[in-house]
């Protein structure tokens, strides 16, 4: 119905206990240097404020929202950044007798929400019918929409997946709905719940001041306090826009810690403070509306493709973007080198530009930029570059990231897409992305060899056979080009040297119950 900025995203995102498959990029997840001490206050900063803080209408990308999910909430379950295999936290097991046809989720004892009431199967049972019903907006509606739901005890919930049996299910719990609210917020309204959060995580909502700071303090009924956790008495998150003045802060001890998926700023970090850096699915990414002139034709994609060459926009920008070859990193064990992106060829993308003139379908387009000064540029490149060529134009529609939502996840008005995405595992995004049927499928693209290899590899119970499956997935995607990826993913904390207990998971955002200063 309707997705997140970047996937994750916008994203995204990300992204067991029998999980298929291993760890899909390499990734430096340190601990930042120890065990944090007991008590004191730490400043986080974000690009934006959030929409709301309930788990429906936020973005699960650690750029964004989920950082902010992480402290209110606390995962059910995540992917660990070492293994890539599904992990319980709140929850205790999510496994399938049955190749994935039903699910049995089990809840750790013991655990209750900020305000005292448990959070138990029904609680779960009840966030997950929330983010299927559409006039609740959720940007995970297609997590949850059509699950059969029982509670077979307090602490037990039956899972039947729609329409078809789901081995990979796991995977999409502890991407999409492993965030859960209390019931007594969610019965008071989305209003309330957005507001007024109430969660089983470390922290509660203290205060917010719209547009600028949410104060977050010490949930004093954590299901961890035995063990000393949340180590902070209080955080607070800030809004600071630019990402180069988020590091200067970091640098000059006005703030403590951010997230970011900019490679420079990243390697600059490491030398000047701390960072860890993850590798996703996904990355900097070019998509074309299949759906629409003059990308309905796919000679439009593949000269485009063709025309630019993702190793000379870090050499141009200086950006520090590891070129792609594939929507798969080359560090994934689902990348098959035998099916990368087509090469760059100036003569030949001139070649199919002339000859779609010829047709009268001449490559005039406009590209849908999310605005910020990375975006901007890369599409300025863009636009550069292609100018160097007969019978291609460019305009760029660089706007605000709410308007940028609206048109292409729900209007679905755009030729040409600057968008990232950071996926933890293929599923369950690259389903829902590139699925024919799928009403996340922003890009109108068809191609029944690519849909043939989503069932497989969400179907697969073996490794190779999933192997496999993404392997023919590529192919499909490297023939017919939905999207061109031009930058390998890199996201990951930024954080001070007085930060210590920095530990990753899903697609980069941080443990918060551990973090806290040396």
């Amino acid at each position: 119905m309707q997705g997140t900025a970047i996937p994750a995203l916008i994203a995204a995102l990300a992204l067991t206990a029998t999980a298929c498959g291993g760890n899909d990029k390499k990734s430096d997840s340190s601990s930042g240097g120890g065990t944090a001490k007991n008590g004191g206050k730490m400043t986080m900063l974000a690009v934006q404020d959030s929409k709301s803080l309930d788990p429906f209408r936020s973005s699960y990308v650690a750029v964004a929202d989920e950082p902010r999910m992480a402290a209110l909430y606390d995962p059910l379950f995540y992917i660990d950044v070492k293994t890539g295999n599904v992990t319980p936290f709140l929850g205790e097991s999510l496994t399938t007798a049955d190749n994935g046809a039903t699910w049995t989720l089990k809840l750790r004892a013991g655990v209750n929400f900020s305000d005292g009431t448990p959070l138990d199967a029904a609680a779960v049972k009840l966030n997950w019918e929330t983010h299927a019903k559409p006039e609740t907006a959720s940007l995970h509606i297609s997590a949850a929409a059509g699950l059969t739901l029982e509670v077979t005890d307090p602490l037990t919930l039956k899972i039947t997946p729609a329409k078809m049996p789901n081995p990979s299910f796991d995977k999409t719990v502890a991407t999409h709905l492993t965030y859960i609210e209390a019931p007594s917020a969610i019965n008071k309204g989305l209003d309330a719940a957005g507001t007024q959060p109430v969660g089983a995580g470390p922290f509660m909502l203290k205060s917010w001041t719209r547009g600028s700071e949410q104060v977050f303090v010490k949930n004093p009924n954590y299901w961890q306090k035995d063990k000393g956790l949340p180590k902070l008495d209080e955080l607070s998150i800030k809004n600071v826009p630019d990402i180069n003045q988020q590091l200067n802060s970091v640098k000059s001890g006005q703030a403590d810690i951010f997230a970011s998926s900019d490679p420079k700023l990243l390697a600059e970090a490491k030398s000047s403070v701390q960072s860890q850096v993850k590798e996703d699915l996904g990355g900097q990414l070019l998509g074309f509306n299949a759906a629409k002139a003059p990308f309905d034709d796919p000679r439009a994609r593949r000269a485009i493709a063709l025309a630019l060459d993702p190793a000379d926009i870090p050499k141009t920008l200086q950006n520090g973007y590891i070129p792609a070859k594939s929507f798969f990193p080359q560090s994934s064990p689902y990348f098959d080198p035998q099916y990368a992106q087509p090469a760059p060829n100036k003569d030949e993308a001139q070649k199919l530009f002339n000859e779609l003139a010829a047709e009268n379908k001449k490559v005039d387009f406009t590209l849908l930029v999310p605005k910020n000064p990375s975006s901007d540029k890369v599409a300025e490149y863009f636009k550069s570059r292609l100018s160097a060529f007969e019978n291609v134009s460019m305009k760029i529609d660089s706007i605000e990231i709410g308007q940028y939502i609206q048109k292409y996840a729900i209007q679905k008005d755009f030729q040409g897409i600057l968008f990232q995405q950071w996926l933890v595992d293929p599923e369950p995004d690259m389903f829902n992305t590139f699925l024919s049927q799928s009403p996340m499928n922003y890009f109108g693209w068809k191609n029944q060899e690519a849909d043939a290899a989503l069932m497989a590899g969400r179907t697969a119970t073996d490794p190779a056979a999933r192997k496999q499956a993404y392997s023919n997935l590529q192919k499909a995607m490297a023939n017919d080009l939905p999207i061109w990826a031009y930058a390998e993913s890199q996201v990951g904390p930024i954080y001070s040297k007085k930060v210590t207990g920095v530990e990753m998971y899903n697609t980069g955002v941080v443990f918060m119950d551990r973090i806290g200063l040396s």
